[in-house]
């Protein structure tokens, strides 16, 4: 599951229901280095710095970034956002069977660009996407992390200067009998 859009109302009152919005708004104040991690991990509010995230990047990883206006090669340093979230750790229950496959990552960045990853996608015993959160471009630290999606043919699910990841469960669709 990848939305790149705003999510419609009617999708918004299933993921979360009619009283919330679907990134509520963070309490927390960061610093312009820093993020936070909220919604449905078993430590909500977790902030992190770009600097605390770059002492565990990998890489380099070369990456094509192509738009409509661009493309280019980059040497990317980061960390992986599954092993992020892992780490973090997601609000399971023991029931139901695999229940992460019920949780999507949605991804903010400063500017209010938003990209929605499913976790299986995240996963490697799934979709083994790759999704980076980049600390260091052509080595060059960044302020804030950007998302990177280095098997993606284009950059248009990249996020720059990520301030914020939303951790969402999403409730069952309920069954009519």
């Amino acid at each position: 599951m990848v939305v790149c859009m705003a999510v419609p109302p009617e999708v918004n009152q299933r993921l979360v229901g009619p009283t919330r919005e679907v990134l509520p708004p963070a309490e927390i104040p960061l610093r312009v280095d820093e993020f936070v991690v909220t919604g449905a991990v078993r430590s909500p509010g977790t902030v992190l710095s770009t600097a605390e995230l770059n002492s565990s990047a990998q890489g380099p990883v070369h990456v094509h970034y192509a738009t409509n206006r661009c493309r280019r090669l980059d040497a990317v340093h980061g960390v992986l956002l599954h092993n992020l979230l892992t780490d973090i750790g997601l609000a399971l229950h023991e029931a139901p069977k695999m229940d992460q496959l019920t949780f999507v990552v949605l991804a903010h960045g400063e500017d209010g660009y938003e990209v929605l990853l499913s976790w299986a996608e995240l996963d490697p015993e799934f979709g083994s996407c790759g999704a980076l959160l980049a600390t260091r471009y052509n080595n060059e630290l960044l302020p804030r992390p950007t998302l990177v999606m280095p098997r993606d043919g284009r950059g248009s699910r990249y996020v720059r200067l990520v301030n914020r990841l939303h951790v969402l469960r999403i409730p069952p669709i309920p069954t009519q009998r």
